[in-house]
């Protein structure tokens, strides 16, 4: 699998603000907030651990301010200062100087001023995860995420779009749905043809 189908994209409805603060204009917001459940397509359930981006944000990383992940128009970057990203109690927070030179990079500012873009986003790759398996067949598979990998970009986004997910992922959550379906029939197999099911459940 190439690092491109490994990405992952996830969009967060908070909100996003622009504001001008000391002769400067900047586009912030939360990229990721932890301990929160988020059904990701319809495949599980997921949730970002508190720390999943702590070594990441340690080494110092490449990562971009772009809109609607449009890696060609960069509002800002880590590696010249101008994108700055801070893993706190609750969330994984950016902060994007925003060029006032950059006519692009204005009508972000302008559109995420007057609310019409009011979300976030992050591309991201994962390291660690831990799967939980679903109580019964009605319910989704848990995937939290322990740590990421690499952080590719952040930053505002029109809509939170069909969420992506790695094909390992979706592949995993379909074993264990499965697994969770099985064990549930061979369940109800064990109890025999002549006592009911619900009251077995109930004693």
């Amino acid at each position: 699998m190439s690092e491109n189908e490994k990405i992952e994209r996830r969009f967060l409805s908070f909100e996003v603000r622009a504001e001008d603060k000391d002769g400067k204009l900047y586009v912030e917001g939360d990229a990721a907030v932890f301990n929160q459940e988020t059904v990701i397509g319809g495949w599980f359930r997921e949730m970002v651990k508190p720390g999943a981006f702590k070594r990441v944000l340690s080494e110092k990383p490449d990562v971009i301010a772009a809109y609607n992940h449009d890696w060609s128009a960069v509002l800002a970057r880590t590696t010249n200062g101008t994108l700055t990203l801070e893993e706190t109690d609750s969330a994984l927070s950016y902060r994007a100087e925003i060029n006032p030179n950059d006519s692009e990079a204005m009508s972000v500012y302008e559109k995420v001023k007057r609310g019409d873009v009011p979300q976030a986003s992050f591309a991201f790759t994962v390291r660690s995860e831990t799967w939980v398996n679903p109580s019964n067949k009605n319910e989704l598979a848990l995937r939290v995420i322990d740590e990421v990998d690499q952080l590719y970009d952040v930053g505002p986004c029109t809509f939170g779009a069909y969420p992506q997910a790695s094909a390992n992922a979706r592949s995993k959550a379909s074993e264990m749905q499965q697994e969770t379906e099985s064990a549930e029939g061979q369940e109800i197999e064990a109890i025999g043809d002549d006592v009911d099911p619900q009251e077995w459940v109930d004693i």
